[in-house]
């Protein structure tokens, strides 16, 4: 986004160091930069509303949904990679650290970001979730009881 910014500012800059022009050539070139912010702008939102294409998945949810508490992507060693661990939530309770590699949850492959979400999207806050992961050479099985996300959480 700074990039963009910066863009815009040069371009900017550019237009007012043109040489003096008619007011119908002024009145097209500031026409192309707001058509370019705005359609810069709807670019944004339409790719945060969708998530974005960067393989990362967020297992924050709102409302009484159950929340593990970690950010997670693909990893190349099967499994998820644990991105983010959030702090208090049931994941750090349960000794989880970016950088561990999920490979099941109840009993259930995972291997994509979006498994993790489709196994936490049947599950309410109270119940517990079978972890099976891989962190420091060791293997590790947690039960984990799930929470409600906390306030302020997307």
């Amino acid at each position: 986004m700074r990039a963009f910014l910066a863009r815009i500012r040069t371009a900017l800059a550019r237009i007012r160091t043109l040489p003096r022009g008619t007011r119908r050539q002024r009145r097209i070139a500031m026409l192309a930069v707001t058509a370019t912010l705005l359609l810069a702008g709807a670019a944004y939102a339409v790719t945060s509303a969708v998530g974005g294409s960067d393989g990362h998945a967020s297992t924050v949810a709102s409302g009484s949904r159950a929340w593990l508490g970690i950010d997670v992507t693909r990893s190349s060693l099967g499994g998820v990679m644990v991105v983010d661990v959030f702090p208090g939530s049931p994941a750090q309770v349960a000794g989880m650290e970016p950088g561990d590699v999920i490979t099941q949850i109840n009993g259930h492959l995972i291997v994509n970001p979006s498994d993790v979400n489709s196994a936490l999207a049947r599950m309410h806050p109270g119940d517990h979730v079978q972890l099976q992961f891989e962190g420091s050479g060791t293997r590790y099985s947690a039960r984990v009881p799930l929470a409600s996300p906390p306030a302020g959480y997307p």
